[in-house]
């Protein structure tokens, strides 16, 4: 066997496996994009995002090597009334017209549990970025998943308002804003 050859033949048995990796978007018809907010433990304000895109290249096997990309356009927000989307639209809070899209890339993705991952990253809102950390869980059989199947899959993070300017001078939430996502993936 020629050296060259015999080297091809080494690296390719001793390589480093594959990476399982896939890329999956979110199953519009199923997903859910929301937030909610509370006032002494009770929700008070709710909504929805009717306008995102994301881009998760999923490795079951080896979760670190996943990668994760969500972008949410915030005027596309609905909080059930127009007196409510134009306050959390306007100026003290999203302020849509000067940042139409917030957010969040991650660094790094660890598996928590069998279901479980901790994704931490970097969530953009009003051009300020600060780190994040969602929780995801997987409520479907990975198996089926990796033969083309939807996956289900819930995931949240919280956040503080004051950290991204968010309704400086609102007192009628708590701080702490939770973000839910519940809903399907597909390929």
């Amino acid at each position: 066997m020629r050296p060259s050859l015999a080297l091809a033949v080494m690296a390719l048995l001793f390589a480093e496996p594959v990476s399982a990796q896939t890329t999956w978007r979110f199953d519009r018809a199923t997903t859910d994009i929301s937030f909610v907010t509370h006032r002494f433990g009770a929700a008070v304000a709710t909504g929805r995002f009717e306008r995102y895109d994301g881009t998760l290249a999923l490795d079951f096997d080896q979760p670190e090597k996943s990668r994760i990309r969500v972008v949410i356009e915030t005027g596309s927000l609905q909080a059930g009334s127009a007196l409510m989307d134009g306050f959390i639209k306007g100026e003290s809070m999203l302020d849509v017209a000067r940042y139409p899209t917030a957010s969040f890339a991650s660094a790094r993705v660890t598996r928590t549990g069998e279901r479980t991952l901790e994704i931490r990253g970097q969530l953009s809102i009003r051009a300020i970025t600060q780190p994040f950390t969602v929780t995801a869980v997987v409520d479907g059989d990975i198996d089926r998943a990796r033969r083309g199947e939807k996956l289900p899959f819930h995931a949240s993070g919280s956040f503080l308002r004051p950290a991204y300017q968010l309704g400086r001078d609102v007192n009628v939430v708590d701080d702490a804003v939770e973000i839910v996502i519940k809903g399907q993936l597909s390929r």
